[in-house]
């Protein structure tokens, strides 16, 4: 078939689907998680027996959620929250068609590992000053051992996606040379206008209403009511969002707290990064850049001298929270477009992107305009194979668990 003729196809279907939706989309919109809503889509609570320091015991344990279709790629995207925020943040609860990166991910095949960081959710909580990031690297590099083994599943290759203090981990945890990739995402070795004003917004968690019957350790912080605003860019974040985010903030520790800044102000210690890096930033994300032009970003990939392959994409209009703005669709579209491009034999088809373009779409149409990323590329740049190499990766659905 003519890959012009094709793709006309392709992009009139969208066009008719999109109004189509719109009109039924405000009585089919959901509050469940992503994972819970889609029948088709299995999750299960996974824990593991963890140590904080390596030759130590296994004293601890930390809880997570693996997500997967039947025949999904045998290709797992493992979710590393930021400071103050847990596995709510990669599948909100609130308009998950929106707002899921879990729902979006596992729609179009990938599997998903929504890891609650040690000391934070359901997993254990040591001492504050014991974890550290160093300590949260090396229970990442434990679960992605057991991701690997059959313990936890048997994943070809796995993907560490970070969010703001998550994405240090990540470059930490990427440091034992057992992860295929990384996505980046809220993090900058640079220092926004805004980075100052997080150190300011925190305060013990043992005095905060949501946490004081919760018998915290020592060393646990979390944001003052109503600091949460800091995250977003406010004119395109939903006000419902942020006040759910507000009753679902997680903690921080001092241990991260006095360890993460050294991640921040020193580019070196990427330089020996060897598998492929996608960095994602907020345009308005001024604690790690300077909006609106978000020039830091520019220079981020200078420092990953080793890596074979290093993206930097700016999302237009949103800030620190890019799961958490009206446009976050975008950013979930440009993470899976970049893991079908590196890590899968073969571009998605046209018509397994049509829940992102129509579905969620519809709910946010104006994300089309707002971002000039992934939606001014063609549907045929999208599907040709030779924008999507393979790289002599090639993989095959796993038949089961």
């Amino acid at each position: 078939m003519n890959n012009k003729w094709y793709s006309k196809i392709a992009v009139a279907t969208v066009s008719l689907v999109i109004p189509l939706i719109q009109s039924v989309v405000v009585s089919l919109v959901s509050t469940t998680p992503a994972a819970a809503s889609d029948r088709s889509t299995i999750c299960k609570q996974i824990k593991h027996a963890v140590s904080l320091i390596e030759g130590q015991p296994s004293n601890y344990e930390v809880v997570g959620e693996l997500c997967y279709k039947r025949n999904h790629k045998n290709v797992v995207h493992l979710l590393i929250s930021g400071a103050t925020y847990g596995s709510v943040y990669w599948d909100f609860p609130l308009h998950p068609q929106r707002y899921s990166y879990v729902r979006a991910l596992t729609n179009v095949g990938y599997a998903t590992l929504n890891l609650e960081r040690i000391g934070i959710g359901k997993s254990d909580r040591p001492i504050g000053s014991e974890v550290t990031m160093q300590a949260n690297a090396f229970v990442v590099h434990q679960i992605v051992q057991a991701l690997r083994d059959g313990r936890l599943g048997e994943f070809s290759k796995i993907i560490l996606v970070g969010h703001s203090l998550g994405s240090g981990v990540a470059i930490l945890a990427a440091q034992y040379n057992d992860v295929d990739g990384l996505i980046l995402t809220s993090f900058l070795h640079a220092q926004g206008p805004g980075y100052g004003d997080v150190g300011t917004s925190l305060y013990p968690a043992q005095q905060d209403p949501r946490f004081r019957e919760q018998n915290l350790p020592y060393g646990y912080l979390t944001t003052f009511p109503g600091k949460r605003t800091i995250f977003y860019s406010i004119p395109n974040a939903d006000p419902d969002v942020i006040a759910l985010d507000e009753s679902t903030k997680e903690i921080f520790t001092i241990g991260e707290g006095n360890t993460f800044a050294p991640i921040v102000t020193s580019p070196n210690n990427v330089q020996s990064i060897r598998v492929p890096v996608l960095i994602v930033i907020g345009q308005f994300d001024n604690i790690f850049c300077t909006p609106s032009q978000c020039l830091e970003a520019q220079v981020e990939p200078t420092y990953y001298k080793s890596s074979p392959n290093v993206e930097v994409k700016v999302i237009k209009n949103a800030g620190h929270d890019l799961n958490l703005h009206r446009n976050a669709p975008a950013f979930f579209a440009t993470a899976i477009a970049w893991s079908n491009r590196v890590f899968y034999s073969q571009c998605q088809p046209w018509k397994d992107l049509i829940p992102m373009n129509a579905w969620e779409l519809g709910l946010a149409p104006n994300i089309v305009s707002d971002n000039s990323l992934l939606w001014q590329q063609s549907i045929n740049k999208l599907i040709t194979p030779h924008n999507c190499p393979s790289q002599g990766r090639s993989f095959s659905p796993e038949s089961g668990w």
